[in-house]
């Protein structure tokens, strides 16, 4: 292609209005770190015309500053999606794990291929996701029981093996 077709292209790819529209089946989610979550987005065609082939990808953003490596959240962030006829709708669903605690916006954008056309992504709105720490177990406090226990367990012996004894 020549550098003017290609310019072209994409001209009128940022002039033409989008035929793609993206949205997910929530606005937000609560979790706790590890908690594995799950959406599911649809992808539909509004124009008159087929569309070329697309991608979806998988998106996450902090909204207070933590530090997101998206291949920890999800190891399948990107997908394939073949042409849509004008008004078909296709639907993916994305699973990806809190890892980290804080605000994040979860969002997925589709985009052209990149193979035969260039033009505009279309992002959805975005999912707000809230993931608060998970409370572990510490060994503070563990001192009492590990005395108390044998303690008990050693009295509790001794009065069976008493009444053993004075019953016989």
């Amino acid at each position: 292609m020549t550098p003017l077709v290609v310019l072209a292209g994409m001209l009128l790819a940022l002039l033409a209005p989008s035929t793609i529209e993206v949205t997910l089946d929530q606005s937000q989610i609560s979790a706790a770190v590890g908690d594995t979550l799950t959406l599911e987005s649809s992808i539909v065609n509004n124009g008159p015309l087929p569309t070329d082939p697309l991608v979806a990808h998988l998106n996450v953003a902090s909204l207070d500053g933590s530090y997101v490596d998206l291949e920890d959240w999800s190891a399948d962030v990107t997908r394939s999606i073949a042409s849509l006829a004008p008004g078909s709708r296709t639907s993916l669903s994305w699973e990806f794990q809190a890892v980290n605690t804080g605000s994040f916006d979860v969002y997925v954008v589709v985009l052209p291929n990149g193979t035969t056309t260039v033009g505009p992504l279309v992002a959805s709105p975005p999912v707000h996701v809230t993931v608060a720490g998970r409370r572990t177990l510490s060994a503070g406090g563990a001192l009492p029981v590990v005395i108390v226990i044998p303690v008990l367990l050693g009295l509790a012996a001794a009065a069976t093996l008493y009444r053993a004894r004075r019953s016989a």
